[in-house]
């Protein structure tokens, strides 16, 4: 009851907060969607990305792009956004370091060159994230927000930054960020042809009640009624999640909008105060998409992967959101506990939770990351055929 009645708070505020920034009308385009075939994805995580830059990145691009379509992929999602930053030219973000020698422009070369092949290609960000490396402002690039906003004369938006003990992020709680991301995705949908929007599971990045004290304080004396620490912090996440799916939607509904989350539902709602069920439920999300990054044999039965797909099916029922699974493939040959016997001994294992999956009726699934469906090492190579032939069999 507590977390409908914050949802209902929220929501009044989201529909003033769906407005665009500066006040213009924009039509929505009418016309249907395709018919849409099993989401078969893959990541393209930043680290890959910096090695597709490194050497001719359009051959790169396009040899990764032809054996995606090869293997039976139809959705890429990569990451153009992972720090803060851009892989393609931004008026409100610096280029991403590995790719500023690129003279083109990176994100209209691989629209278009995954339209070429009939793939859709959807931009993956992180909203918040700037960078889990250092918290020395000093390592930013100078265009980067948040070292604009710390290095101004402008003391009252030094609160747009939050810092941790090895990292740096933007606070979901200031309009000012999420004025800042709302334009960062307007600038792509408006100026590209992605298929979609993509977040993932950072939010905020640690449950410390010091972390946005300045910004809670000042909600407390403006605000008659005020929601507890955690519950704000959802619903600050919340009214950007809406936000962010009202703007993809105003400019073509046909871009979908949608989150991974952790597989751990109650991590996500109690310490990155990511509440995933009303997202689902209230509409604000195409798809959850959460990461089901376990085996069958986990020794906590929680996180066994069948007891994970069934726990967040019953979630996202009764809703319209789509339901895609993200398997683990980079967990192929790990040398780390709890996962290694089973993760080096079984070369069948993603291809079981694809058929149950499908037994579950999930719409679909996507492949953590690139790097790791393709590696070259034998049981990498096992796990990958047996994979194939499922994907095969079913498009045939």
């Amino acid at each position: 009851m507590k977390r409908l009645l914050i949802l209902a708070v929220a929501c009044l505020c989201f529909l003033s907060a769906c407005k665009r920034v500066d006040g213009a009308k924009q039509d929505v385009i009418k016309d249907e969607p395709p018919a849409q075939t099993e989401m078969v994805g893959v990541w393209i995580t930043y680290s890959e990305m910096e090695t597709l830059f490194n050497g001719d990145f359009e051959k790169n691009f396009e040899e990764v792009t032809k054996k995606c379509y090869e293997f039976g992929i139809n959705n890429l999602f990569v990451h153009i956004r992972p720090f803060c930053d851009s892989v393609y030219k931004s008026k409100y973000f610096p280029q991403s370091s590995f790719a500023i020698n690129y003279e083109s422009d990176a994100l209209e070369y691989m629209v278009t060159t995954a339209h070429k092949y009939s793939l859709k290609l959807h931009a993956w960000i992180n909203p918040y994230r700037v960078s889990t490396a250092s918290n020395d402002i000093n390592t930013l690039p100078e265009e980067s927000p948040a070292k604009v906003w710390l290095s101004d004369d402008a003391e009252e938006n030094d609160k747009n930054v939050l810092f941790t003990d090895d990292g740096i992020y933007l606070n979901p709680a200031e309009n000012d960020v999420r004025k800042l991301i709302l334009l960062g995705i307007r600038e792509i949908i408006e100026n590209y042809k992605v298929d979609g929007i993509h977040l993932d599971d950072y939010f905020y990045p640690t449950d410390d009640e010091n972390l946005d004290k300045l910004s809670y304080d000042t909600y407390l004396q403006i605000t008659k009624k005020p929601l507890e620490l955690a519950d704000w912090r959802r619903q600050n996440v919340s009214s950007l999640i809406h936000t962010l799916y009202c703007a993809v939607k105003a400019h073509n509904k046909n871009i979908l909008f949608g989150v991974s989350p952790a597989a751990d539902i109650d991590r996500c709602y109690n310490k990155l105060f990511a509440d995933v069920e009303a997202w689902a439920h209230g509409g604000y999300v195409d798809y959850i998409m959460p990461q089901l990054y376990f085996g069958f044999e986990y020794p906590i039965d929680k996180f066994k992967f069948n007891n994970l797909l069934l726990y967040w099916s019953a979630i996202l029922e009764d809703t319209n959101a789509k339901y895609y699974i993200g398997l683990a493939n980079y967990k192929i040959g790990t040398e780390n506990e709890p996962d290694k016997a089973e993760w080096n001994e079984k070369d069948d294992i993603i291809a079981r939770q694809i058929k149950l999956l499908r037994q579950e009726t999930a719409d679909g699934f996507v492949f953590f990351s690139y790097s790791s469906l393709f590696g070259g090492n034998e049981l990498n190579i096992k796990q990958t055929e047996n994979i194939k032939e499922l994907i095969n069999k079913e498009q045939k």
